[in-house]
């Protein structure tokens, strides 16, 4: 077997590997049927082996470094190369960078089989790096012209991830929504409905603090004519006045009562709070632990 077949099939080891087992990183590397062979250089073998190799052993900082290296000559750049370049970066959260090259590969590589998944991951590293509103309109584009895609949900889901970071809860409960609904077996699904769980806690709270506000300022003006009308009854020592002022003290008690109860309500709220955020953080446990397990299996493999 010559060099530049060994190459060839250490690279598709890779892209099976990040297809098969992306669970362990934010960024995946997914791969169309259609994509043609990986090309080679064979004059600057030994520089791409090595981005190679750091790519394969999750060295994303010194994967990007030997990339850079080997496009420092354009000739070098292809599809694969670059493509991957970019899945390092993304995964050693340089995030201006990977957009960067993102634009990079589809101004040179327009029509390739690669430029959905380019699409995709530019507007996630927008997300990532915070920039909002890029990131909705390039992850919208990518919706749109890739509707039967795989990465259809996972799109859809950061796009609702865009709207929930600006605090815009109304665009990212319908996007949730759908996300369940129609991709139940995306791996985005179980975040979307904790998000979802979130959002209707904070409308639930919203709610229970504008109760709490009503009630506060209809205390506090029962409080204020219980306080002129005892000072009337003190001046005129009338029947009248008596009786209203009774009825006042009714009312008093119980506004307190209600307010009572809005307070525990509200200390039940927190509780189930934090009983979500303990789930996830067992799910995030979980999740680590086969993780291991995986790369246990692979490296015994």
């Amino acid at each position: 077997m010559n060099f530049c077949k060994k190459n060839f099939l250490f690279v598709f080891s890779i892209l099976f590997f990040v297809t098969n087992f992306s669970f362990a990183n934010d960024f995946v590397l997914t791969q169309n049927s259609s994509n043609t062979e990986i090309s080679f250089n064979d004059k600057n073998s030994s520089d791409y082996s090595d981005a190679l190799n750091a790519f394969y052993e999750k060295d994303w900082k010194t994967s990007v470094f030997l990339f850079k290296k080997f496009h420092s000559n354009a000739n070098n750049i292809s599809e694969d190369s670059l493509y991957l370049q970019i899945l390092a970066q993304s995964n050693d959260r340089q995030f201006a960078s990977a957009v960067n090259d993102c634009n990079l590969f589809l101004r040179k590589f327009p029509t390739s089989n690669y430029s959905p998944l380019i699409t995709f991951h530019k507007g996630k590293n927008l997300f990532f790096f915070g920039d909002y509103e890029n990131a909705i309109i390039t992850l919208s584009d990518f919706c749109h012209v890739n509707q039967n895609h795989q990465l259809y949900g996972s799109a859809l889901f950061y796009i609702a991830e865009c709207f929930y970071e600006s605090y815009n809860f109304e665009n990212a409960k319908p996007l949730y929504e759908r996300i369940i609904a129609e991709f139940s077996a995306d791996q985005k699904a179980k975040e979307a409905k904790y998000r979802l769980d979130i959002i209707y806690q904070k409308q639930r709270e919203e709610k229970l603090l504008f109760l709490l506000k009503q009630t506060g300022e209809d205390y506090l003006s029962s409080k204020e004519d219980y306080e002129k009308i005892m000072r009337q009854y003190q001046m005129e020592n009338s029947v009248d006045v008596n009786k209203q002022l009774r009825d006042l003290r009714s009312q008093n008690e119980t506004l307190d009562s209600d307010l009572e109860n809005e307070r525990r309500r509200s200390a039940e709220l927190e509780k189930k709070v934090q009983g979500y955020e303990d789930d996830l953080a067992r799910t995030i446990l979980e999740l680590k632990s086969q993780a291991r397990d995986v790369n246990k299996m692979l490296d015994g493999e």
